[in-house]
């Protein structure tokens, strides 16, 4: 029997046990309105509907609508939902069926439709990620879905659900697996940055850095670019790891924790340090086009978007708990525009507004060019808010609500 048959077989029975704990996506919409103040530079909106613990409701276009916003698609899943992250435009829930304590679930992100479940040992510690191969070779080659669970790392097909191959690792996976095509990338806890064959399925390259490798690395144009809790931002090939020559290592003044964003031919790097960098790859050295200090160590990676980029910060000085703020400074030369306080994520970024989460797990509306307050939901009691494509977000109840909403066009 060929492989594409032994596929379509998997994918039948998948399909059934994804019918067996998924039910229908319909779903009464309502909420009552509110108003919420994030102590701005501007008055916000009175413009927020309230989400209840239990999922039972959700945002209807009557509320969402004045914000500029589309409520989209709700899926109504009949179980607790444990965990949920978003990939390449799709939604993975961790929740249970009646076999198993523990089952990943994609649901569609276009239609909100389950399509498959995959059995899992327990919750997942790294967001799932997607390699998808280009137009030319899809055919061929279906977007692949990785995960990790207990020291292994496990490649599904992400249309159908069916595991392809694992990939059983005797070091400690610190990130998620940051897939090219030949190579898969991830950070250890023993302070390495590992390269494993994608074909041969062992592990290709090492490199012993001086820290922990807990921030998930950034492949862009064949190179590598890893953080690592030693300060310094590390370069290498995709194919073949720290070459002399074609790599290079930048230091900061504290640990790296969160992932690179590669834009262009730039490399823009926050640290613990308090600072951000802008750094050109120039072969064997990095090339520090600018730094600026923010004052407080930048703790998630930043988001650009034209000549904004788009920081958080953490203060944790305070005795009453650590406060976060969104920083946007110019992408040319690191000059401050704005900052706000009480913001901890950004989800999405457009030319006219950023979306971002607020630290008490509201999610706002932010104008790019103050970042005074344009509107907000309740999404307080959400398990999790999500980024699915770059104009749309999912929010997710625990108690089973997905919903997803999206920017007016």
């Amino acid at each position: 029997m060929n492989s594409r048959a032994s596929m379509a077989i998997v994918a039948c029975i998948i399909l059934g046990l994804t019918i067996s704990i998924t039910g229908c996506s319909s779903l009464g919409i309502g909420g009552s309105e509110s108003s919420y103040d994030k102590g701005t530079a501007a008055t916000p909106r009175p413009s927020t509907s309230g989400q209840s613990a239990s999922g039972s409701d959700g945002f209807s276009d009557t509320v969402v609508g004045p914000m500029g916003l589309d409520a989209g698609w709700p899926y109504r899943h009949p179980g607790k939902i444990q965990q949920s992250f978003t990939a390449n435009g799709n939604v993975y829930l961790v929740t249970s069926s009646a076999s198993h304590d523990h089952v990943l679930l994609k649901v569609d992100g276009e239609s909100g439709l389950p399509t498959w479940t995959y059995p899992l040992q327990v919750p997942l510690n790294h967001a799932p990620s997607v390699f998808v191969y280009p137009e030319e070779l899809r055919r061929e080659n279906p977007d692949e879905l990785f995960i990790v669970e207990r020291g292994t790392i496990h490649c599904i097909d992400d249309q159908f659900g069916a595991i392809n191959y694992k990939i059983r690792c005797n070091f400690p996976i610190a990130t998620s697996v940051s897939p090219g095509a030949d190579q898969l990338v991830v950070g250890g806890f023993d302070m390495r940055v590992y390269g494993l064959s994608k074909k041969d399925r062992f592990v290709a390259w090492t490199y012993l850095t001086g820290g922990a490798v807990t921030a998930t690395p950034t492949i862009s144009d064949g190179r590598v670019y890893a953080g690592s809790e030693d300060g310094s931002i590390y370069c290498m090939k995709e194919s073949g790891g720290y070459v002399q020559g074609n790599s290079w290592a930048f230091k900061t003044l504290a640990a790296v924790g969160d992932s690179a964003t590669a834009e262009g031919d730039r490399l823009y790097v926050g640290s613990t340090d308090t600072k951000i960098y802008c750094l050109g790859d120039s072969g064997d050295e990095a090339f520090d086009h600018w730094q600026a200090s923010v004052g407080f160590p930048v703790s998630d990676s930043l988001e650009i978007h034209g000549s904004n980029l788009y920081g958080i910060l953490l203060d944790d000085r305070s005795d009453d708990g650590p406060h976060q703020q969104v920083v946007c400074l110019d992408t040319a030369d690191g000059r401050e525009r704005w900052r706000q306080d009480g913001y901890g994520e950004v989800l999405l970024t457009f030319s006219d507004q950023l979306w971002v989460r607020g630290q008490d797990g509201s999610t706002c509306g932010l104008s790019s060019s103050d970042g005074s307050s344009a509107w907000n939901l309740d999404t307080t009691r959400a398990l999790g808010v999500h980024a699915l494509d770059d104009k749309s977000i999912v929010i997710v109840d625990a108690g089973g609500l997905v919903q997803k909403i999206s920017k007016r066009r």
